[in-house]
């Protein structure tokens, strides 16, 4: 009985080992066309296109100079490039590019006179990137269609906006142009627009600032080497690295203003020296909030920020718009300059335009 069994118990064992090898062959060449197949519908959808290089910017001075930045602005008559990795929309130039130019002031507008003409009543915008209108045609900005809408239910009165934003100018940055330069422009209104990062150090420091792009989007990435080779790696690190960083960032973000109270004290005292100086020079001031665009139709992550800087302003009595609300029904990122560039495109500028056009008529301070 013993002497038949040793042969079968073998043979049971070689089986066994053949399925189980069958089995991880399998397994592997069906993970195999898994992958291939992933990477052809990775490849084919083009959904890692926008992300293959970052958006780059190129400053271009005008012939002869000057070559150096303003205390209240940019380099006078330069001009600044922006490229990005495609044109997904079509409203980039041929070169996937887009051109913003400068006055005389440093600031992204036309030329104006010192003198405000009779019968205009001129307002004056103070903010950040999002002012600026980073990505945006000068023609689409907000504050450039301000003007006409006001128009329209104003009668008898011509709207001059000057646009003053200035990429990465925080609050105290703000109050400092408006008091170098901007009140010399005498306005009617200064208007402020508030974005929730204004309260960080500006970035011509070497001082850390909380950064909403390459800390909460990161949309992309320098890739690594596997990216390289594999359209699947490169998207699935991608994600990874978007949702590893974003609740870093909100963190970072909502301790600036809650729970580093030097931070938020130095941005309150720059809000209340530009109140302040638009008392001394009789002009109105009104605060409109700008959201991130992201999660704006969930739980958007940034609310207690915004939260906080409307008490203030309720407590200050400074008249304040907060454009979260009217970008409720957006996701955010169709609200995009482009994939990899947060700042709200022509549509959300056309939005807010029409928001604040409707708020100053509303709170009296155009008439």
């Amino acid at each position: 009985m013993s002497a038949s069994t040793g042969p079968s118990l073998k043979q049971g064992k070689t089986s066994r080992r053949r399925r189980l090898v069958f089995r991880l062959i399998a397994v592997s060449v069906a993970s195999a066309c898994s992958l291939a197949i992933g990477e052809l519908v990775v490849l084919l959808s083009g959904v890692n296109n926008d992300f293959r290089m970052t958006s780059s910017s190129e400053i271009i001075p005008r012939s002869g100079g000057p070559y150096d930045l303003l205390p209240h602005g940019f380099v006078p008559h330069a001009s600044i490039r922006y490229t990005y990795a495609t044109n997904p929309r079509g409203y980039f130039d041929q070169h996937d590019s887009i051109t913003h130019t400068f006055n005389s002031e440093g600031w992204r507008d036309s030329e104006r006179d010192i003198e405000k003409p009779v019968n205009v009543i001129r307002i004056l915008g103070l903010g950040d990137s999002y002012t600026f209108g980073q990505g945006v045609k000068h023609e689409h900005l907000f504050l450039s269609l301000l003007g006409p809408l006001l128009e329209s239910q104003i009668a008898g009165k011509q709207i001059e906006t000057i646009n003053t934003g200035q990429p990465g100018y925080n609050t105290s940055m703000q109050k400092q142009l408006l008091e170098r330069r901007g009140l010399d422009y005498r306005p009617d209104v200064v208007l402020l627009s508030f974005v929730p990062n204004d309260v960080e150090p500006d970035i011509y420091t070497d001082r850390p600032k909380v950064e909403f792009f390459t800390e909460f989007t990161t949309s992309y990435a320098q890739g690594d080497w596997l990216s390289q080779y594999s359209e699947l790696w490169m998207l699935a690190r991608r994600k990874y690295l978007q949702h590893r960083t974003a609740d870093s960032y909100l963190r970072k973000s909502i301790n600036s203003y809650l729970n580093e109270p030097e931070k938020w004290d130095r941005c309150r005292d720059a809000l209340a020296g530009i109140q302040d100086l638009c008392k001394q020079k009789d002009c109105k001031l009104a605060i409109t909030i700008f959201p991130f665009f992201v999660n704006l139709n969930g739980e958007y992550p940034f609310e207690p920020i915004h939260d906080h800087v409307r008490s203030f302003c309720k407590e200050t009595q400074i008249p304040v718009l907060d454009l979260r609300e009217i970008f409720r029904d957006f996701e955010g990122p169709e609200l995009w300059v482009h994939p990899t560039d947060q700042h709200p495109n022509e549509l959300a500028h056309r939005i807010a335009a029409g928001a604040i056009a409707k708020f100053l008529v509303e709170k009296q301070l155009v008439h």
